[in-house]
């Protein structure tokens, strides 16, 4: 396997470790997109990297330490992204609209790569990513019922929040091996069945 094209410095070269990280961490991105876990030996991504094996180990301990920060870096970059476009909608529902859309888009741009977001991962690094993206959403329907003119229950909101997480996640799962399934398709019915349900959520509430 050859190294990763305009990614990688010769061997040798002086780079900051963060910045050859990220060269590892994108060459072993590749390299478990072309194959499978189990089939990646580590000489190859220290090749594609143009790093010593000796180093890439130095670095990372093992190739599944490596394999699960691919695994996290993607899905905070997933959650960065879609914090942002939930900052700049307009506060109310339409931030679910944006939440749900965005995150199907992302899923749509690395359909090739959904390892990144449904392979293995620690317990911890999962539960933290399903936290934060908790967190955005009740974040969103604490707003609304402030803007509705009622005080936010917290604890049933942070209820919906996790559950909708969930059942996105899932549905992410579906939606990516189902490709007869159009995106536009996908997301509206998501949306809809969501929107249901934080609308009984808020009745009982």
């Amino acid at each position: 396997m050859s190294p990763t094209k305009d990614a990688v410095k010769p061997r040798g070269t002086r780079m900051a470790r963060a910045d050859r990280e990220e060269v590892i961490l994108d060459a072993a991105q590749q390299a478990f997109a072309e194959l499978d876990f189990r089939s990646v030996p580590m000489d190859a991504i220290a090749e594609r990297s143009g790093v010593t094996k000796a180093l890439l180990y130095q670095y990372f301990g093992s190739k599944d330490h490596l394999y699960e920060l691919c695994v996290e870096r993607a899905r905070a970059r997933l959650f960065d992204e879609l914090e942002a476009r939930v900052a700049e909608a307009e506060p109310g529902w339409d931030r679910l609209q944006v939440f749900i859309e965005h995150y199907f888009d992302y899923l749509e741009a690395n359909r090739d790569t959904s390892w990144l977001m449904y392979g293995e991962a620690s317990r911890s690094v999962v539960d933290e990513m399903r936290e934060k993206n908790a967190t955005t959403l009740a974040g969103i329907f604490e707003s609304a019922a402030e803007e509705a003119g009622r005080v936010p229950d917290r604890v049933g909101i942070s209820v919906l929040a996790h559950g909708l997480v969930g059942a996105g996640e899932q549905v992410g799962r579906w939606w990516i091996s189902n490709r007869k399934v159009t995106k536009k398709e996908a997301v509206e019915r998501f949306l809809s069945q969501s929107r249901g349900t934080v609308a009984a959520a808020f009745a009982g509430m």
